[in-house]
């Protein structure tokens, strides 16, 4: 039964914890991400201060949508 939910449902609308990308950072300080092609809102955590575009966040699903909880530190460099 859950494959045939994801098949019919987006995963943006099926939330579970993840990886997103910031698509815009809004003056309320929300940030809309793209999640499997969809652009929705999302709050943030006070820990995420530095939010720009292309930021790449975890995210984790909290009552139908999700909360960015921070970017992912880029590996360092060789």
């Amino acid at each position: 039964m859950t494959e045939l939910i994801d098949a019919l449902l987006p995963r943006a609308s099926n939330p579970s914890p993840g990886s997103a990308v910031v698509a815009a950072v809004l003056p309320d300080g929300t940030v809309d991400i793209t999640v499997a092609g969809a652009t929705i809102n999302a709050a943030c955590l006070e820990g995420y201060t530095d939010r720009a575009a292309a930021d790449v966040v975890f995210v984790i699903p909290v009552r139908g949508g999700y909360v960015v909880v921070g970017r992912f530190t880029p590996p360092p460099a060789p």
